[in-house]
């Protein structure tokens, strides 16, 4: 049974879905604020089940041309002193190898898979919804009107859409600044060989993706507003890693004198339910697990797939597809957000002492213990994956 289906967000979640809805026969729309999309953005990496999902949807060869070589991981104290050397092929042995890639790569992927096939619709929001007993009258700010059967939300984080409908949705701040981006610059790192400092209140993560870029990535505790400018950013980026050995400040001071900077407070959107009538949310306006679960772009493709899935079985009574959706995702988000909370207490400690006793348990663990670490929290159960919601 066709139907007309809205989605709010051309973002990764949006784009997974509009595919697969599309797919399945239903006429798809895509709105999104932005002019244009573009390939920048900060990095990201696409594990587990994220990578399974992109090559169910034949996408798995345009991922990995977008991709970056990654092969090793070192965590070290800030005083140059090694924790842990990780291989990325022996970490992965019970899981898909994770994709190291930027955001805009992955949206790039997805978009140019399905911009000849379905309207999206730039400089767009909604400005307001009329419910009537059979469908939804979607105001836009276009001025248009468009009737839908089903309204998905995936604006991000900050979504309006969601704050508007969804009163009892609630922004857990997680008191952490994120900053990332590239720099192009000839350096003397190690490409696919990535560097991550630990230390009281920040992480830094040096990830050398060519012989002439690099990726930088830092989480900085920060209580209050966003820096309303960039200066401020580079002034606290600048301030929170002095002491650090030179090769290390000379990096951060080109970062922000030259670089791509994307810079954000961090945090996580508790849902308690992602269904109000038509209007179901997806991906990170729905249940944002932070850049700290790791998993923040798999889940968004993840949830994507499972609503699809649970429209695809009942695409007569949509209300019944989405609240199947609801019931599946809780758990999962739950588990996500929890995993948030663990690596920022573990790899970002609010304490020198707690910085100890991590780095020393760290340091001391065996592969079984790092796997157990590394990678056993960002996988689902056999029927999380096969969609079972009883």
């Amino acid at each position: 049974m066709k139907k007309n289906i809205l989605i709010s967000g051309g973002g990764i979640a949006g784009l997974t879905a509009a595919k697969l809805l599309y797919a399945q026969g239903h006429h798809v729309t895509v709105i999104d604020k932005a002019a244009c999309f573009s390939k920048a953005g900060f990095l990201l990496s696409l594990k587990s089940f994220g990578v399974s999902i992109i090559d169910e949807l034949g996408l798995r060869k345009k991922l990995l041309e977008q991709s970056s070589p990654s092969e090793y991981v070192s965590f070290w104290e800030a005083n140059d002193q090694l924790i842990q050397h990780i291989s990325y092929e022996k970490i992965s042995q019970n899981t898909e190898r994770s994709v190291l890639i930027s955001r805009g790569g992955l949206h790039h992927v997805l978009y140019e898979d399905i911009k000849n096939k379905i309207a999206v619709r730039f400089n767009t929001t909604i400005s307001g919804l009329v419910r009537n007993q059979e469908t939804t009258l979607v105001s836009l700010s276009s001025g248009e009107a468009l009737a839908a059967d089903l309204v998905i939300i995936a604006e991000g984080l900050r979504s309006p859409t969601r704050q508007q409908y969804f009163k009892d949705c609630k922004t857990e701040d997680f008191n952490m600044l994120y900053m990332g981006g590239k720099l192009t610059l000839r350096h003397d790192f190690t490409v696919g060989s990535f560097k991550i400092y630990i230390d009281v209140h920040k992480m830094l993560s040096i990830y050398p993706i060519a012989a002439d870029e690099i990726a930088i990535q830092c989480y900085i505790h920060h209580e209050g507003d966003l820096p309303v400018r960039s200066m401020n950013a580079a002034e606290l980026l600048k301030r929170s890693f002095t002491g650090y050995n030179k090769q290390v400040q000379d990096l951060l001071r080109r970062f922000a004198a030259d670089g791509l900077m994307f810079v954000d407070k961090m945090g996580m959107v508790n849902s308690p339910d992602l269904v109000n009538g038509p209007l179901v949310l997806l991906g990170d306006a729905g249940y944002c697990p932070t850049a700290l679960s790791g998993m923040g772009a798999s889940l968004s493709i993840y949830g994507a797939k499972a609503l699809a899935h649970f429209i695809g079985k009942t695409p007569e009574d949509l209300l019944s597809a989405c609240n199947n959706y609801n019931t599946l995702m809780q758990p999962i988000i739950q588990k996500f957000q929890g995993n948030a909370r663990k690596n920022a207490a573990s790899f970002i400690p609010d304490t020198a002492e707690r910085l100890d006793q991590f780095v020393g348990s760290f340091r001391a663990a065996s592969d079984t213990q790092l796997q157990q670490i590394m990678t056993d929290p960002i996988l689902l159960t056999q029927d999380q994956l096969s969609f079972a919601t009883t």
